[in-house]
């Protein structure tokens, strides 16, 4: 299958721009801060709005060194893990929350674990560890019980076997490894423990814990897992902070088991910035309307831009790499789970196991403005 199968050509996405520069008219400037393509925004407000589409190109050399294009920034950040396609695509020019991003219409890897772009610090742009580190567990499901100084679930997963078909879980420590716990309730669990022993629904540690029960931010990962999330480039002299796009209303979602699947809600920039961008916005046929919201469950607003699942590659009759990760875990029993989007068609939500390695799932990278 073609690398590009029928995108439009750098000079018909140029055309693209001018013929909405004459329809939206001139507009005052939106971007001060001068970085490449268009400097008014053509749809929507600096909150969530569209500038245009801009050319690798455009973005000027990584550390005054290297073109800019999909290989180089995988490079440049360390990212090996994969294989390499669409390293030239078109991005697209968004405002968020005053910020400038800049997106590829297609990823630039697939094959790519979740867990690897982890390691190279580039999933939650945080400058911390980032909500869940690889392996961790987060949720409803967890307890602690102060009488043998445990953390308990009864979705029954502390351990697995990743290279197993039968086994749907990562192990998440061991004995002698210090586990950090965040988000519970009672403050003094809030803190590093060593593994004393493990099993599927129980792991004793040497520290004393007080009981209860967990809530949806209750969550533990093992101390050797951190990376800091706050991986930054330099492309023509102005810096990024590399991570991926949020694809949910929340994180962790609220709810996976829900109609919307977690959807809903203030966080999702799949929803905000893609998704009016498609052909699909202005009818709303999605081919999942139920995951197809704005923040307050409303219809997507439909930019009139008319991208294509073939443009964005977001359904696998167009080629590898269909779905791509976004930064959220699921809320179920199932949280070494993450959220990709795409995959069925742009509106499709779905969550794979973070150590996957499938051809369909791919590294969709956000180049947020500093």
């Amino acid at each position: 299958m073609a690398e590009y199968l029928n995108l439009p050509s750098k000079e018909q996405f140029d055309e693209i721009n001018k013929n909405l520069r004459m329809i939206a008219g001139e507009g005052s400037i939106d971007d001060f801060e001068n970085h490449p393509g268009p400097k008014t925004l053509l749809r929507g407000t600096k909150e969530n709005g569209f500038y245009g589409f801009v050319q690798p190109s455009e973005m000027g050399l990584i550390n005054d060194t290297t073109e800019y294009n999909g290989n180089n920034l995988a490079l440049e950040i360390g990212l090996s893990s994969g294989s390499s396609f669409n390293s030239d695509i078109t991005l697209m020019k968004f405002s968020r929350k005053g910020k400038v991003l800049f997106v590829p219409l297609t990823g630039y890897r697939y094959s790519v674990p979740w867990d690897e772009i982890y390691k190279v610090g580039a999933v939650y742009g945080t400058g911390n560890e980032g909500f869940l580190p690889p392996a961790g567990r987060v949720g409803l499901q967890l307890s602690i019980d102060s009488t043998d100084n445990s953390i308990n679930s009864t979705g029954g997963d502390f351990l697995g076997d990743k290279t197993s078909a039968a086994s749907h879980a990562d192990t998440v420590a061991a004995v002698g490894d210090i586990l950090v716990l965040k988000g519970w309730g009672t403050e003094e669990n809030n803190k590093e423990v060593t593994v004393a022993s493990i099993t599927d629904n129980k792991i004793i540690v040497n520290e004393p814990l007080f009981t209860e029960a967990g809530n949806k931010e209750s969550r533990f990962f093992k101390q050797d897992n951190i990376v800091t999330q706050n991986t930054i480039v330099t492309i023509g002299g102005k810096q990024y902070r590399v991570r991926l796009l949020k694809g949910a209303g929340e994180d962790p979602v609220d709810s996976y088991v829900d109609s919307d699947r977690g959807a809903v809600g203030p966080d999702n920039e799949w929803n905000d910035l893609i998704l009016p961008l498609h052909e699909r916005a202005k009818l709303g046929n999605w081919n999942y309307t139920a995951y197809a919201k704005n923040k307050d469950g409303g219809a997507i607003e439909d930019w009139g831009i008319g991208l294509t699942d073939e443009n964005l590659r977001t359904h696998y009759n167009f080629g590898v790499g269909s779905y791509s990760w976004c930064q959220e875990t699921r809320d179920d029993a199932e949280t070494y789970k993450r959220v990709v989007r795409g995959g069925l068609g742009a509106s499709d939500l779905y969550a794979s196991s973070s150590w996957n390695t499938y051809s369909s799932i791919g590294w969709l990278p956000v180049l947020e403005s500093i």
